[in-house]
């Protein structure tokens, strides 16, 4: 037996006896998670399931957000996960993300995912992004690059969705290069006149904002960011005026950090679906549940695993965006 084989098996048996033994959490059926049929597009943004071939935990969690998904009655836009899907890029911590994920498929017309830290940084890089691309392309409404590389553009309803992603293999930062760089500058430049906001995700945020560095270990001004090329990012967006920008990386709950209107672009840095949420509101398996009307977006956090929506005195447990 190949060793990607065992360790999936491994996985397996892992989460089973952990379902046995009554160790997931099961989603509260009484409060489903709800698309407004009265949007134009209905979203769920997870950040870093993070799977593991050590850490069986983390796909019960996983495991746990889709039955909150299976649960529901709606059928939603897009699946958008922001980055480290896995822990170490392997084989078979993908091929376990697919089977976690296999039950929801069919409740999402699109499902998205950027790479994070911990999906590349080990191998290398021309063969993991052929991995990576394989893994979303391995569900049937996968999207996923097609030009060997990780970034790219689509429609979803109308508006334009960008996935970006490390241009070299990176330990902690997200390389960006200069041709990704004028590559992003010419999208965002075709839909200046369109009246509708930008969706960019990304794994890492901007330095400085969403409370940084305080959110991610408190230190350095680079620690947690995009990297050097992060200033450059910025200035793209604030050129422009209509990006909302997704990341995840810090691991950090629902808090007043969660989103930072920066003026010209908006930062929401989504907390994690598999890994632990760190700050005071500290329960696993947190996302957020995103409508877009014409004139605004309503964003609600929610605990997938417990099957609940955030109580209101949590900070941006719900926020609103106003279009203009």
């Amino acid at each position: 037996m190949k060793i990607s084989d065992m360790l999936y098996s491994r996985m397996e048996k892992s989460l089973n006896n952990l379902i046995k033994y009554k160790r997931v959490l099961v989603p509260n059926k009484e409060t489903p998670v709800e698309a407004d049929k009265n949007a134009n597009m209905n979203l769920i943004i997870w950040g870093d399931p993070q799977i593991s071939f050590i850490s069986p935990l983390r796909s019960a969690r996983v495991y746990s957000a889709c039955r909150d998904v299976e649960n529901s009655n709606s059928e939603f836009d897009a699946l958008v996960m922001l980055g480290d899907i896995t822990e170490y890029g392997a084989k078979c911590e993908y091929a376990f993300t697919k089977k976690l994920l296999s039950g929801i498929e069919n409740k999402f017309s699109n499902i998205f995912a950027v790479t994070g830290n911990h999906d590349i940084r080990l191998r290398n890089y021309k063969k993991q992004t052929a991995r990576f691309n394989s893994f979303l392309n391995s569900f049937e409404n996968g999207k996923a690059s097609k030009n060997g590389k990780y970034y790219f553009s689509t429609y979803v309803n109308g508006y334009k969705f960008i996935m970006m992603g490390a241009d070299r293999t990176a330990f902690e930062a997200s390389y960006i290069s200069d041709e990704q760089l004028e590559w992003l500058d010419k999208e965002l430049k075709a839909e200046q006149n369109s009246g509708k906001p930008v969706f960019i995700f990304n794994h890492q945020p901007l330095k400085n904002t969403n409370g940084l560095p305080v959110t991610f270990l408190g230190k350095g001004k680079w620690r947690g960011t995009v990297g050097r090329e992060s200033d450059k990012l910025r200035e793209i967006f604030e050129k422009y005026g209509n990006v909302l920008f997704f990341t995840g990386h810090l691991h950090y709950c629902t808090s007043q950090y969660t989103y930072e209107d920066c003026v010209r672009f908006k930062a929401i840095s989504v907390p994690t679906v598999g890994v632990i949420n760190h700050g005071e509101f500290g329960k696993f398996t947190q996302g957020y549940v995103v409508s877009v009307y014409d004139d605004k977006i309503i964003a609600r956090a929610r605990v997938f695993g417990e099957g609940k929506y955030v109580e209101s005195s949590v900070p941006n447990s719900e926020f609103q965006i106003d279009l203009k």
